[in-house]
């Protein structure tokens, strides 16, 4: 199999995992505040780190399942409002 085809059916696991999740929002929620803290990056269902572009994925699911897109990106604006930047204090 081509390494672009493995890349793109790994994507799409990682997206249907990413589906999966929607019916409860802590899973997503986590997932984004995780990736945001590790320079982008996510575990992908095979156990390896797998870019997380959140945006791709709802942008799949709006053609095919728009209520999972719109969950989807409640729950990621959710997460993005939950973040609190701590002042860095200079000495």
């Amino acid at each position: 199999m081509s390494k672009h085809k493995q890349r793109r059916e790994r994507r799409a696991a990682y997206w249907m995992a990413l589906f999966s999740e929607l019916s409860d929002e802590w899973p997503i929620i986590h997932r984004v505040i995780r990736s945001l803290n590790c320079n982008g990056f996510d575990i992908a269902p095979d156990g390896r780190p797998i870019k997380a572009d959140f945006y791709a994925a709802i942008k799949s699911w709006e053609k095919s399942d728009e209520p999972s897109s719109k969950a989807c990106l409640d729950l990621v604006q959710r997460a993005v409002r939950q973040l609190q930047v701590k002042p860095v204090i200079y000495r």
